[in-house]
Parts: C-alpha cells; structure tokens; sequence
C-alpha cells in the first residue's frame, strides 16, 4: 500500500508537472510572437527561463505534497486521512488536467506549425513568381 500510494502520487504530480511546464512553454511562445512578431534569441531566453522556473516550483511542490501525503499516511487520525483523501483528489484532478494541457499543447503547436508553413510557401511563391 505505501509502495503503491509512493508510486501513484510520485507518477502523477511528476506527470502534471511536466505537461504543465510544457503548456506553460507553448503560451509564452504565442505570446513572444503576438507581441514580438519575430522569434529573438532573448525572447527564447525569456521563454526557456520562466517554464523552468515554472517546472522546479511544480517539481518542489511535488516533493512537497509527496512528504505530505507519507506523513498522513502513517499517521493514526483521521483528520490526516481527510487530508490524504484531499491529495488523492488533487492528484486525480492534476493527472485529468495533464492530459487536458497535453492535447491543447499539441493544438498549439499545430497551430504554430501551420503557421510557419504558411509563412515558408508565402515568401517561396512570392519570390519565385514576382
């Protein structure tokens, strides 16, 4: 049971964090074109640096809650099985948005792609048929 508890609320928040950092990363990547229009080399530092910033905190959050819910565990109260019965929710919720965040960062990045592709064939046919 503490195997189990340790591997599901350690795959989980690691999971949604990660899926997180990676949506996190695709919107200040639309944002540095909205309000840039160009792709910088500091816009991609700016980029790089807050989503890693945004995934140690969702990574010490983790461990944090990680200890957490040991903590309740081996506790003989059952105010602190409310409290794990609350972390598991939170996990099943985290793990539901993961996959929420995933699909839309793969809806972004589509979007992204077709429009580099559609700025490519815009200045191939416009030079080589003016």
């Amino acid at each position: 049971y503490c195997f189990f508890l340790f591997f599901f609320s350690f795959f989980h928040i690691f999971l949604s964090s990660f899926f997180i950092s990676i949506f996190f990363f695709s919107f200040l990547f639309s944002l540095s074109f909205f309000f840039f229009y160009l792709f910088s080399f500091f816009s991609f530092l700016f980029m790089f640096f807050f989503s890693f910033l945004f995934f140690l905190f969702f990574s010490f959050l983790s461990l944090f809650t990680l200890f957490c819910s040991f903590f309740f565990l081996f506790s003989f109260f059952s105010f602190f099985h409310f409290f794990l019965f609350l972390l598991f929710f939170v996990h099943f919720f985290l793990f539901f948005f993961s996959f929420f965040l995933f699909f839309l960062f793969f809806f972004s990045f589509f979007l992204f792609f077709s429009y580099f592709l559609f700025l490519f064939f815009l200045f191939f046919f416009h030079h080589r048929f003016a």
